[in-house]
């Protein structure tokens, strides 16, 4: 019996089995992977957009008209939220320095406060002009106060607004409450927007700050956030115009104390004694005064439109009463009388 010798060749190759090709695969995904991200990077503006869901897009309108464009379908409630986000808009526009009338108004607007009939171009220079005279304005309209009515196709809106600002060309620091007219067309524009009525004028001459050391000096030029009664002028009579008490927004130059501001703060605290009873009391604070500057200069009707007790008033009084005539207030060339509010500032020192 013969033995045949075992060959290790074919021994050795019948152990392998099937070839193992896992590792050829991972890589050709891998690279599949690698390939399909490229192409989002290079091609893609945002890949990831792919596994997001899809939200409707939110149009963005600076034309505010749409609000009140479709005012003949909406009930009254709705009207008047369309006018106060309408108004808010155009007042936050403003305050943010953007001024765009094709945005808020008509290709012709009939009144714009005392001009009429104005194209895009004229309505933004009246609008520029008046704003470079009403520095650091600050506006806050009352929105309570909105009322309006239907006009055919038009809206008819009314409004206060409580303003306040510097008017260089008058070295005036001045405030009101100003009620206003705001028409609207079918198309939601404005067609006119105007002033109806002016109340609570105040206007406070801004001359050189001057410093003093007195307990006692006169502060007609930096007015307290709270505002004194406006003086109630005498009612002119009928037959003679030339009596007629005009406002400090009313003249063209206002009255001047002889000296200009300086010496006005000089002559008060000149003569202003402080009362004993307040000084006791530790009572401070403004006494507003008022009265009126004739065309003449001389003054007359003097009153205490606001004060503060402890003998204050009467001091305050007592001193205006002996105030020098003035350089009367000018229109159109000639004087005029004038209402005239002067606070008296009155601090203890320490």
């Amino acid at each position: 019996m013969k033995i045949r010798p075992v060959d290790s060749d074919d021994d050795s190759d019948s152990s392998k089995g099937p070839e193992d090709r896992s590792h050829i695969y991972m890589a050709v995904t891998l690279g599949v992977i690698i390939l399909v991200m490229g192409y989002l990077t290079l091609f893609v503006d945002d890949p990831w957009k792919i596994f997001k869901k899809e939200h409707p897009a939110i149009k963005l309108t600076e034309d505010r008209s749409e609000l009140l464009s479709e005012t003949g379908a909406m009930s009254d409630d709705e009207v008047k939220l369309s006018l106060v986000k309408f108004i808010e808009a155009f007042y936050f526009d403003q305050r943010r320095g953007y001024f765009d009338p094709p945005s808020y108004f008509a290709p012709i607007t009939e009144t714009f406060y005392n001009y009429h009939n104005l194209n895009y171009t004229r309505l933004k220079e009246v609008y520029w002009r008046r704003r470079h005279d009403m520095e650091n304005l600050k506006r806050n309209w009352i929105v309570s106060s909105l009322d309006f009515r239907r006009e055919g196709t038009r809206i008819i809106a009314t409004y206060i607004s409580s303003e306040s600002y510097y008017r260089p060309s008058k070295k005036t620091q001045e405030s009101a409450d100003i009620k206003y007219e705001l028409i609207t067309d079918e198309f939601g524009k404005i067609v006119s927007l105007r002033e109806l009525e002016v109340n609570n004028f105040l206007s406070y001459p801004m001359g050189d700050s001057v410093d003093s050391t007195d307990s006692i000096y006169a502060d007609p030029i930096e007015p307290d956030g709270t505002q004194p009664p406006v003086p109630s002028p005498p009612i002119p009579s009928a037959e003679a115009n030339d009596q007629k008490i005009y406002d400090i927004g009313g003249v063209e130059i206002p009255p001047e104390f002889p000296g200009g501001q300086k010496e006005l703060v000089k002559f008060l605290n000149r003569n202003l004694k402080y009362p004993p009873q307040a000084r006791s009391n530790n009572v401070e604070g403004k006494v507003f005064t008022g009265f009126v500057v004739e065309k003449n200069g001389t003054l007359s009707d003097f009153k205490v439109l606001r004060g503060i007790g402890s003998g204050c008033d009467e001091e305050a009084l007592r001193v205006i009463r002996m105030l020098p005539a003035w350089k009367p207030a000018m229109v159109d060339g000639k004087p005029v009388r004038n209402s005239y509010v002067l606070s008296v500032t009155f601090k203890i020192s320490d």
